[in-house]
């Protein structure tokens, strides 16, 4: 169903199963089960000209339909040239709510700023060499009472917070330019405009899992937090060619081995995780003087706002809900414009009751078979909590059929016990993701995420991307989980902002598996033995590697030359309250903090003080080189043995920080959690574009509150001017 109407820039339309928004009026509608909503994948542009021939030929099929909401915008090819239209408007639609309780019946009308009108941004797929023309539209309302010189004072918001309707474009992890109109974060569009922007895609650039978002800064968590944020795919076509002496490591695409006998590409799912904590407002239609809308969410205990006590049992601990509109409440849609109240906090997502949504969809439901293999990607899309990715077959007592039937009931803590039972996390009961690519990079080698592996959850962070295979081996139910986060990942310094991850686990998506084929023995076997299988004319030594899950012909890097000796650069993240530093300084926009020159590489060091924090660097990859802590001698003793794996029985902490390091060692990312009391090591080459881009925490409420710096790529740091401009030339001495 397309948008029925639009005005002033608020589009209302439909998603899921069909449902329109309800009405915001008349009786509250209770449900004693929550109607099953089937997993989608996100939202498509509609193709105004046929599709390029090399990603037809790809032919990707994929489970369940797309989304049912329709985005505004379009996409049409044109040989290399892909143009993209993308709205940024207020959409109106709604979010699924189990909880028995829900006025509205179990689909919450929200108002939020979003691509098209939808909840999750539509999937843009791209090929290496593709110049993708985005013409960005702000159909925002220019009224913006945070982007004044004066914002409403009850709003508290912090220095550089605000501007929450004007917006830019960040193509996360692509390796582009960043000037110009370029992948440039350092633009502002205002609302009411449109901005063409140009991303050259080299030809040489690796396929994989990307994603785009909103990059404003002081605005940008707002704006992911609202759902701002999309899939971007770069499809591989070129297949595997042998090393020769001038190209020893030549380019190939993992797409290119992931298929069935007959050739045909193994089944794909986008999984989107959005954490959007959407709050309704009591906005009176005339406030007290110096008032101002968004300032009291309706909680279970009454108002949650500015002044709401600590107390834990008082509204500002307690579940938020969304009554209907009357006389008396002035309620409001659902809504993230608070960013004190919503955001800037460490606790909000666990006591707000809300759910991480795939595709837009809480809890969605997908089936297929047995036996079958499936390429998944995971991609954290959220702005500060941790997911702690596991899949679990079902288990629980025998009369209990709420799994199978897509049937749990209340929000995130009512639902606990019964997740924790029917989805008891085992060695028995784990199904392990075999991990093929992190952050859009195909890894030199599949990487078992399981009991008793390196890594037993698929830890991501925002920002994060994963790659997973991952086969059922028979039939029955299956829960993919947000397992509540080891007590590593709780530590709450008490400073504001956020990164904890969640105390509670969470179902994500009820999976049910039905006919196919049963697989027994080693799973990681039959995955490998897949790939060897399909794959045979494939020279034998690199066929014969990969029932060993190496990967290394489609990695598209193996290791980085090292520098040249000397000054290792350094990021340190601190939160000195209400002041966020990286090297001791807050963002200032008009500053370089650090100059580099193009086409050289660097050692850097990452520390965070305190508390984690998300390193993410533009424009460039970086290798992870290891993964430090205090010996009892002060010195610096590494997490790995020579062998890259975690040293067996080391306890560096009590609290197990160093766990989710265990399956980098020398991977390639860019973006990186930095745990306190911890030295990473990271190797970055600054390939090819010059330009001024950011370094920044990914916790994006500490990007907006200054934790971000500038750095520029020069053409030469031994030259006038660094090479730009025209140095010291004389014009008068010139001859002819």
């Amino acid at each position: 169903m397309r948008p029925i109407a639009k005005l002033n820039g608020l589009v209302f339309c439909c998603i899921g199963a069909g449902l329109a928004v309800p009405a915001l009026t008349g009786v509250a509608q209770t449900q004693t089960q929550p109607a099953v909503h089937q997993f989608v994948q996100p939202p498509v542009l509609v193709e105004t000209a046929p599709a390029s021939p090399a990603l037809k030929l790809l032919q990707i099929p994929k489970l369940g339909a797309t989304q049912g909401c329709h985005p505004e915008g379009s996409i049409r090819r044109d040989g290399n040239d892909v143009y993209v239209q993308l709205h940024l408007v207020l959409g109106k639609f709604t979010i699924n709510n189990p909880d028995p309780d829900d006025p509205y019946g179990g689909e919450d009308p929200v108002q939020l700023r979003s691509y098209g009108g939808c909840p999750a941004g539509p999937t843009v797929e791209l090929l290496p060499g593709n110049a993708v023309h985005f013409d960005l539209i702000n159909d925002l309302d220019a009224a913006d009472p945070t982007c004044t010189p004066h914002p409403p004072a009850g709003l508290n918001l912090p220095p550089g917070v605000g501007c929450f309707n004007s917006t830019n474009l960040h193509t996360h992890g692509f390796h582009v330019s960043p000037a110009g109109n370029g992948d440039n974060v350092l633009l502002n569009i205002v609302p009411q405009t449109d901005f063409p922007y140009e991303i050259n895609l080299p030809s040489d650039h690796p396929a994989g899992t990307f994603w785009y978002h909103s990059h404003r800064h002081g605005a940008t968590a707002t704006q992911v937090a609202s759902g701002e944020t999309g899939v971007l795919i770069v499809r591989g076509t070129r297949p595997y060619r042998a090393p020769t002496p001038d190209e020893p490591h030549p380019i190939a695409d993992i797409d290119t081995i992931l298929h069935d006998s007959q050739n045909t590409p193994v089944r794909e799912q986008v999984f989107l995780f959005q954490q959007i904590p959407y709050a309704c407002f009591s906005n009176p239609p005339n406030p007290p003087p110096g008032g101002s809308d968004w300032l009291n969410i309706f909680t279970t205990k009454g108002l949650y706002n500015s002044s709401s006590s600590t107390a834990p049992d008082g509204p500002k601990f307690a579940k938020w809900i969304c009554p209907k509109p009357d006389a008396t409440n002035f309620a409001t849609p659902g809504a993230v414009e608070n960013f004190n109240l919503q955001i800037f906090s460490s606790q909000i997502w666990d006591t707000s009751g809300r759910f991480t949504t795939v595709n837009g969809i809480v809890e969605p439901t997908l089936t297929l078979q047995a036996g079958e293999l499936q390429r998944w990607r995971f991609v954290h899309g959220g702005i500060h909590d941790t997911i702690n990715v596991q899949i679990v077959r079902a288990s629980g007592p025998a009369n209990s059929n709420r799994i199978t039937n897509s049937a749990l009931v209340g929000d995130r803590p009512e639902q606990q016990a019964d997740v924790q039972t029917l989805c008891a996390a085992s060695a028995s009961t784990l199904i392990p993701q075999f991990e093929i690519a992190n952050d859009g990079l195909t890894r030199r080698h599949i990487e078992k995420i399981a009991a008793g592996a390196d890594a037993g959850s698929n830890y991501l962070q925002p920002g994060y991307r994963s790659d997973i295979l991952v086969v059922f081996p028979e039939d029955g139910d299956y829960c993919l989980l947000n397992q509540a986060a080891p007590p590593s990942q709780r530590v709450d310094p008490g400073k504001g902002g956020g990164g904890a991850g969640p105390s509670i686990p969470q179902l994500l998506a009820y999976i049910h598996v039905r006919g196919g084929k049963a697989v027994t023995g080693d799973l990681q076997q039959y995955v490998q033995n897949f790939l060897y299988t399909n794959n045979p004319r494939l020279p034998v030594p690199v066929r014969n590697a990969l029932r060993t899950g190496d990967l290394s012909p489609w990695a598209p890097f193996l290791e980085l030359d090292p520098p040249t000796p000397g000054h290792v650069q350094v990021a340190r993240f601190d939160i000195q309250f209400p002041k966020f530093f990286v090297n001791n300084a807050s963002y200032d926009p008009s500053v370089v903090n650090i100059t580099r020159q193009v086409n050289t590489t660097d050692d850097w060091l990452l520390t965070s003080v305190d508390s984690p924090h998300i390193y993410h660097i533009h424009v460039n990859p970086f290798e992870v080189l290891d993964v430090t802590y205090p010996g009892p001698n002060g010195d610096q003793v590494s997490i790995f043995d020579a062998n890259g794996h975690c040293v067996a029985g080391q306890k560096p902490d009590p609290q197990g920080l160093a766990n989710q390091y265990c399956t980098m060692w020398h991977t390639f990312r860019d973006t990186l959690l930095v745990e306190n009391g911890y030295q990473v090591h990271i190797r970055t080459h600054y390939d090819r574009y010059i330009g001024e881009f950011v370094i920044h925490c990914h916790i994006l409420d500490h990007e907006d509150a200054g934790m971000m710096l500038n750095i520029q790529l020069v053409p030469n740091l031994n030259t006038p001017g660094n090479g730009l401009g025209m140095g010291n030339m004389n014009m008068g001495i010139m001859k002819q």
